[in-house]
């Protein structure tokens, strides 16, 4: 894990061993106890005694005061953990059942911020921060697919949320050292098409934009749903047949209709890619659903003649009913695909064409049972790598008035955010730097800021919980926000501005004595860990939590511990080199998190 929780293991399995020398007292087994106190005041790091109970034959409580003892012995006045000698512990003692081991201020200092300093995360923490146990993962390869709009449908704040998550998971995966492949899969043919291309070819009376010409698509869908549910009789029947007509054609790939499928799936597609360079994402792969639909029915017809399928009243589908996951249908009983389909012959492209050891998706919670289902059916099929499909579940954003709906046309288009945002935040935080900035730095923070308040918003909620969003909430400065994570870290890089020393690492770390100084540093020394634990449990909102409380601390430290007031320069350029390494790390993480922060505001 790190040094000293290498530290702490090698102490407690020597002083075990004096406990019971009968026993072998393994390593791993006392890393995976060691966790953190709620309080720092407890310690750094806390050893519970609860499973050594029943081979020790007495009480955890009891344990933990024999080790105490046993590890102190040899030096009452406790000069054996002075910074001196270089044991990285100021006191160790017992407190009811743990054992509490607090780190040595200097020790932590001399260890953390030169490695910081010299490697800013190009490698990790050095020693303090990747562990042995992650080597077998880190040879993974990993697909992670998210975002998956559809074209002819304008792309809404709603979107935003798969988009950060998948995009962070990307970032997040690569930094523990998986080889990532972030991949998109466009909705790109099915009835929502039909209908808008049924009221664009027959109702449309205007000429399409210069710009945003998806976003006008989604417009035309919306007016089509309302058309349709105002028709009635023949007028109604009439218009199902067309949409309907329309809909076999481009199964059937009708080259007149395709024609217009084409050109209008990429204003689509130009849409969006406009819209991930905004959003700084970025994916090393595209599926559309158009590619895998004739290979999907291939697929399950194959299963039907196999046996692995059945008929079932003229569909075809298979039994889960051992899974208790019901029937699962896969193909209509009128030849029609399903997204049961597609999915299964996605599935069996990333397999095949990638190599993937793990499959990760990022779509709505709402999906929850059709994944259940397509992995179980995967497995049906023998695919070993069925057992590795992961389904990232989200709940949905919503807005204060409720939910949002394409359908129902009552959605904050991505476009229309975009542009109130720059507005509010140009009349706002940037109003007296744009009288002194240029153009160019001013539009580049607008856009900075902007970034950091939509994604730290989407992304600082648990993902199974719900998103209101708030655009002048999330703007605000102060707070749980994007915009305060950024703040905090221009205000951190200002103080380096402001006096006239050179950061460096030739520093007297004995004089980073102040307990708000050694919580930063303390929480400096979790950063790999937390990175570690929001990527395998698929949670960046632990990594947005943990960026927070960092700059909480932080304003702490700057409230008691001045740099440009310090009693002496040494001391100055102590504090100049650890906040600076708290810029690293936060500027770091924020990283992961799609985010970077401007360097003034």
């Amino acid at each position: 894990m790190n040094l000293f929780v290498d530290t702490i293991c090698q102490l407690t399995r020597d002083a075990l061993h004096r406990l019971d020398s009968e026993r072998v007292w393994a390593t791993s087994e006392i890393q995976g106890l060691i966790e953190q106190p709620p309080d720092a005041d407890m310690g750094d790091f806390a050893l519970p005694c609860f499973s050594f109970s029943k081979k020790l034959q007495r009480s955890p409580k009891q344990i933990a005061e024999e080790l105490q003892n046993l590890l102190v012995q040899e030096d009452p006045q406790e000069q054996a953990f002075d910074a001196q000698k270089r044991l990285p512990f100021s006191r160790i003692q017992a407190f009811g059942p743990y054992l509490n081991f607090f780190l040595h201020a200097e020790i932590l200092a001399r260890e953390l911020l030169p490695s910081i300093f010299n490697n800013p995360f190009s490698k990790g923490l050095i020693s303090l921060g990747r562990g042995k146990d992650r080597s077998e993962k880190n040879r993974q390869k990993v697909m992670i697919e998210f975002s998956q709009p559809n074209t002819h449908k304008g792309f809404h704040v709603g979107h935003l949320r798969n988009a950060a998550l998948g995009d962070s998971l990307c970032r997040i995966h690569r930094f523990n050292g998986y080889e990532v492949v972030g991949a998109n899969y466009f909705g790109d043919v099915g009835t929502h098409i039909a209908k808008c291309l049924w009221y664009y070819l027959n109702h449309c009376k205007d000429s399409p934009p210069e710009e945003l010409r998806g976003e006008w698509l989604g417009e035309l869908y919306t007016q089509s749903v309302h058309l349709l549910e105002t028709l009635e009789g023949e007028e109604a029947q009439k218009a199902q047949a067309e949409i309907s007509s329309l809909l076999r054609k481009m199964e059937e790939k009708d080259p007149e209709l395709s024609k217009v499928w084409d050109e209008t799936r990429q204003w689509s597609m130009d849409d969006f890619e406009e819209i991930y360079r905004w959003l700084d994402i970025r994916f090393d792969h595209y599926f559309y659903e158009s590619d895998v639909d004739e290979e999907g029915r291939q697929m399950v017809l194959q299963g039907e003649m196999d046996g692995t399928f059945i008929l079932s009243e003229g569909a075809i589908g298979i039994d889960l009913e051992e899974e208790n996951l019901g029937f699962f249908m896969l193909l209509k009983s009128d030849g029609n695909t399903l997204y049961s389909t597609k999915d299964l012959a996605l599935a069996r492209r990333k397999f095949d064409q990638f190599s993937i050891d793990r499959s990760v998706y990022v779509v709505g919670a709402e999906q929850t049972l059709h994944f259940k289902q397509v992995f179980a059916t995967l497995k049906r099929l023998g695919y070993a790598q069925a057992e590795h499909c992961y389904h990232l579940p989200y709940a949905l954003v919503m807005l204060p008035s409720g939910k949002m709906s394409s359908r129902a046309g009552n959605v904050i288009l991505f476009s229309e955010m975009r542009k109130k945002m720059r507005e509010f935040i140009l009349q706002g935080q940037l109003a007296e730097q744009s009288l002194e900035w240029g153009t160019t730095e001013v539009e580049e923070t607008a856009h900075r800021i902007a970034l950091a308040a939509i994604k730290y918003g989407m992304l600082s909620q648990d993902p199974n919980k719900p998103i209101v969003f708030s655009m002048e909430d999330w703007l605000v400065s102060e707070g749980d926000t994007g915009t305060y994570l950024v703040y905090a870290y221009v205000r951190i890089r200002s103080i380096g501005r402001q006096v006239a020393l050179e950061v460096s690492d030739q520093i007297d770390f004995a004089l980073l004595e102040h307990p708000n100084e050694k919580l930063l540093m303390r929480r400096m020394l979790d950063f790999e860990r937390i990175v570690w634990k929001s990527g395998e449990q698929f949670k960046p909102s632990l990594l947005a939590r943990y960026l927070y409380e960092l700059c909480r601390d932080f304003s702490k430290a700057y409230g008691t511990c001045s740099v440009k007031h310090a009693e002496s320069e040494s001391l100055q350029a102590a504090r100049l080199l650890l906040f600076h390494c708290v810029a690293e790390v936060l500027k770091t993480g924020l990283g992961l998190l799609g985010i970077t922060p401007p360097e003034r505001m």
